[in-house]
């Protein structure tokens, strides 16, 4: 804890204990420096001292660059505030190169966007040589879009010399459990908690405050009445009287009862214009110019005013920057200092600031001033907050709707402000600040509006049933009224969300459908609908026929603006459902390139999670791995669970097709719970796939069939002879799951009905073609009609060979179509060994170029059986990268600068240049052409 005496204006900060916890941020500092980043949580309670223990740490870090910021409370709702701070020492030229780092990121940026420019900035200080310590005060005060890009970006230091230091109070409501999210999801992360000073330490720092020896009852007083709270102590050390320090008996002296007693029995003892300086401060509450604070507390020399507040440890002054701010020392200080003031000499204080601060800040102020109802107020503060709704600031929007409800002189005025300053409120998904406003929303009279907020309360609260009575409810009256049309559309979109999340897609047809006839929609409102409406037509109808909501879409996805990219995404991933991977690809990827430049597409995590999907079933392993890496660190930001089965199934593909066992495992097991936590139908789905795409990569059919139970109908039909599947979205590829299973397992008169569904509904487009084909094949099979077999598997790859490109034909897929052919081939003698072995040793070559070890040995356990042995693999110094080697290199390779790859791969250029560099070794080369023909000669496409 810093106590602080002042002679003529120089302070000399007098600091004691923390000794443990000091050498443990030196040992993380040192680890920083050696390129293993760390982050330290410091929490205690307010007055503790963490922000003193840290600035004195930071002023011993000479060879690291510092960023620091401050959370704030009056700023928790400016989206992207704190990391403004963060950076605002960092040199103007460089920081315009991330344009999402400013005080003002455009709205509707995703945290991880802006999380991804924050770690190529800090790629880009470390060239410099020197290592980077990132310090974030009061995160508990920090906004949700700062916190996220900073969580994100923690999570993506792979290679980086930084230190990172939150400081945080153990009560702190917002950002405990994000906090504790991120500890628990790095492997060097610490969290050091503050306690009060031992008695030891608070003698040592009485000794250093006071002239003379303090008496020992007198530290054994002080020590028992503060129990080592810093800021407590230094506030009885200003009060005791000289004499009785040195006095044996301290019951003479009185111990103030609280820290606010005693903060206010220092303020008795400055002159009058000091305590008018810290009250201005303390109304100001924020770190100001010091000339600002002294025009409105009327003074003529501030410095002379400040001079005792230093003395008396109240004020910090940073005399060497730019206009000279102050601020008071601690938050504690600033509320005593605050509530001392009288109601008229607060009002006035607050009235003056409006002509000091910025229009943005003079709100506040305005509203701290007024004594009574002011309709023109609040008139004014209704139009600020719509127009920053219509800016996508919504939480600001929700908090000047607030303050215009509480001053409206009209019930009704009163009671609208509030519902819709709860709607904003809600449109930020974080339900905790609206649902403090409940009781007075539930006093509020019946209406669209009220429905609409309850049952967006509700439906954040995971009572589904409640919340959509009341949105039905609101949407039904609001469609009926001209004037309510917002809140139908409002009521309709929360609606759709519950339909959709339940897969009733006919339901979500109609909302969508009425709501987008109401009209008048903003452009990116309008997408958000439409994309809807074509997500609940694909539960409905299924994919193709969804396509035919998206016709407004140019055909080529790089000429679609922004406020299209919603509907981008629905396409898109419409195309992946029918197999149709190239133009998949090129819509999601286009979303996910916008995205990153700050675009802000609202089903950006679902796209970069369906992108790596794409990627695995065209046979970039890799990109699919890198993909769904970032897909779950997207994922790990965001306050709902909803994103997080995608990126895991995403995640298990290329796991399952490797053999990866292990990691595959933990997924299916966390996809598992969400399914059963969450109950709903798309986690249902994720999480079967992925347990029957482990099931596949093992050749257990059995385990295929139990993993698909989740998604089939009531038992089948022995009449019938079908299985039946539930739901719509990736029916392909679940009813060939469904196929495969049925078929290996010995249910051939379910397989064969499974088999004809299949080939129905399939219109031959895309590499599912190749799929139907090695099914149909199998099922010829196993009902012993190999002729039949041999048929299809040498009609099939003919058909592949003829083609001039690979195309939509999935190396996986066309592997082991081959596989089946070579396989069979030499079990009835129907060719050559030779051409057998052709085909065999053709599909070891696919499964070796994607690394798809259980494949693999399958393959050359079939060629062993014939006495044939596999190609002799050259040696592959490519198995000596990682994943994540692997990632950089693939990207290095086709043309990218390092910027461009650390953009992309969401990491600092640092990241890559470090991997770089091992690749290099690695490989035995030293060049960007060489890697590019290292990964060409190994059948790799760059």
């Amino acid at each position: 804890m810093s106590a602080t005496r002042v002679v003529r204006g120089v302070s000399d900060d007098l600091f004691v204990g923390r000794t443990p916890e000091t050498e443990r941020l030196r040992d993380y500092a040192a680890g920083a420096k050696d390129g293993e980043s760390w982050l330290a949580v410091i929490e205690g309670k307010a007055g503790i001292g963490k922000s003193a223990f840290v600035r004195r740490f930071a002023a011993s870090l000479d060879d690291f660059t510092i960023l620091w910021a401050t959370g704030c409370p009056s700023e928790t709702d400016l989206p992207g505030g704190v990391i403004g701070h963060l950076v605002r020492g960092v040199d103007r030229e460089l920081l315009e190169q991330y344009p999402l780092l400013t005080e003002d990121p455009p709205a509707g940026a995703a945290p991880h966007a802006v999380g991804g420019q924050l770690l190529l900035l800090l790629g880009a200080l470390q060239e410099s040589g020197k290592p980077v310590a990132v310090v974030v005060d009061d995160v508990q005060w920090a906004d949700k879009l700062s916190v996220q890009a900073l969580s994100f970006a923690l999570r993506r230091l792979w290679a980086d010399r930084v230190l990172t230091i939150l400081m945080t109070r153990p009560d702190a409501e917002g950002s405990a459990e994000a906090l504790d999210r991120l500890l628990r999801s790095l492997d060097r992360a610490a969290k050091i908690e503050l306690g009060g000073l031992d008695d030891a330490d608070v003698a040592r720092l009485a000794r250093g405050m006071v002239e003379g020896r303090p008496a020992q009852g007198f530290i054994d007083r002080l020590y028992a009445y503060t129990r080592g709270h810093p800021l407590y102590v230094r506030t009885v050390l200003a009060e005791v009287p000289a004499d009785a320090l040195r006095d044996g008996s301290p019951e003479r002296w009185p111990v103030p009862r609280s820290l606010r007693v005693g903060i206010r029995a220092q303020l008795d003892r400055l002159p009058q214009e000091s305590v008018d300086l810290l009250e201005a401060m303390a109304v100001l509450d924020a770190r100001v110019p010091l000339s600002t604070a002294g025009r409105l507390a009327g003074l003529v020399d501030p410095g002379r005013a400040l001079g005792p507040a230093l003395t008396a440890g109240l004020a910090l002054w940073w005399p060497s920057e730019p206009q000279s701010p102050v601020a008071l020392v601690h938050a504690l200080q600033r509320d005593a200092v605050y509530d001392g003031l009288a109601p008229e000499r607060r009002r006035a204080l607050h009235a003056g600031a409006v002509s000091v601060v910025s229009t943005a800040a003079g709100w506040a102020h305005r509203v701290a001033a007024a004594t009574s109802t002011d309709p023109r107020l609040a008139d004014e503060l209704e139009q600020s907050g719509m127009s920053e709704a219509a800016n996508g600031r919504n939480a600001l929007a929700a908090t000047r709707l607030l303050w215009a409800s509480s001053l409206s002189e009209d019930r009704e005025d009163c009671e609208r402000r509030l519902l819709t300053a709860c709607a904003q409120s809600l449109l930020t998904m974080q339900p905790v600040w609206a649902a403090k406003q409940r009781p007075q929303v539930e006093d509020c009279s019946p209406g669209p509006l009220r429905s609409c907020v309850l049952g967006g309360m509700d439906m954040m609260a995971g009572r589904f049933p409640v919340a959509e009575a009341h949105l039905r409810q609101a949407w039904q009256e609001a469609l009926s009224r001209a004037e309510s049309g917002w809140v139908s559309v409002l009521a309709g979109t929360f609606l759709a969300n519950i339909t959709l999340w339940n897969g009733r897609g006919a339901e979500t047809v109609e909302i969508t459908r009425r709501t987008l006839a109401i009209g008048d929609l903003d452009p990116a409102t309008t997408d958000f609908v439409r994309a809807a409406l074509a997500t609940g037509r694909l539960w409905h109808q299924g994919p193709r026929v969804a396509l035919r909501d998206l016709t407004h879409l140019p055909a080529e996805s790089a000429a679609v603006p922004n406020h299209h990219l919603d509907t981008l995404a629905t396409r898109g991933v419409l195309r992946l459902f029918l197999g149709e991977l190239t133009p998949a690809r090129a819509d999601l990827r286009t979303v996910v390139q916008r995205d990153q430049q700050g675009a802000g597409s609202k089903f950006s995590p679902l796209t970069l999670s369906l992108l790596s999907v794409v990627h695995y079933l065209a046979g970039d392993w890799n990109a699919s791995e890198s993909a769904a890496d970032r897909a779950l660190a997207v994922a790990a930001t965001q306050d709902q669970l909803m994103g997080d089965a995608a990126a895991r199934f995403a995640a298990v593909c290329v796991e399952a097709g490797r053999g990866e066992w292990d990691s595959a495992q933990q997924h299916l097991e966390t996809l598992s719970q969400l399914a059963q936590t969450l109950g709903a139908p798309v986690e249902i789905v994720y999480s079967a796939m992925a347990g029957a795409t482990v099931a596949q990569a093992r050749a257990d059919f059995e385990a295929m069939l139990r993993s698909l139970r989740p998604l089939l109908d009531d038992p089948p039909d022995s009449e019938d002879g079908s299985f039946r599947l539930r739901y719509k979205p990736f029916w392909l590829w679940q009813q060939s799951l469904l196929v495969e299973a049925l078929t290996g397992s010995g249910r051939l008169d379910f397989a064969a009905g499974a088999l004809r569904d299949l080939q129905e509904n399939f219109d031959g487009v895309g590499y599912l073609r190749v799929v139907t084909a090695r099914l149909a094949g199998l099922l010829a099979e196993a009902e012993n009609r190999p002729r039949d077999a041999l048929a299809i598997y040498e009609q099939a790859t003919a058909a592949l060979a003829a083609e001039e490109t690979d195309g939509d034909t999935s190396p996986l897929h066309r592997a082991m179509l081959e596989h089946a052919y070579g396989r069979l081939l030499l079990a009835t003698g129907s060719a050559p060994r030779r051409d057998a072995a052709k085909w065999l040793r053709t599909a070891h070559g696919r499964f070796t170029a994607l690394r798809a070890a259980p494949f693999i040995e399958r393959c050359e356990a079939d060629l062993a059986t014939s006495g044939l042995t596999a190609p002799e693999a050259a040696p592959d110094d490519l198995l000596a990268l990682t994943d994540r080697q692997l990632s950089i290199a693939h990207l290095i390779a086709s043309g990218r600068t390092n910027q461009e790859a650390a953009a992309e791969l969401y990491v600092s250029q640092k990241t890559v240049e470090y991997h770089l560099s091992r690749i290099y070794g690695k490989l035995g080369i030293s060049s960007r052409r060489q890697l590019a023909e290292a990964l060409r000669g190994h059948g790799t496409r760059p």
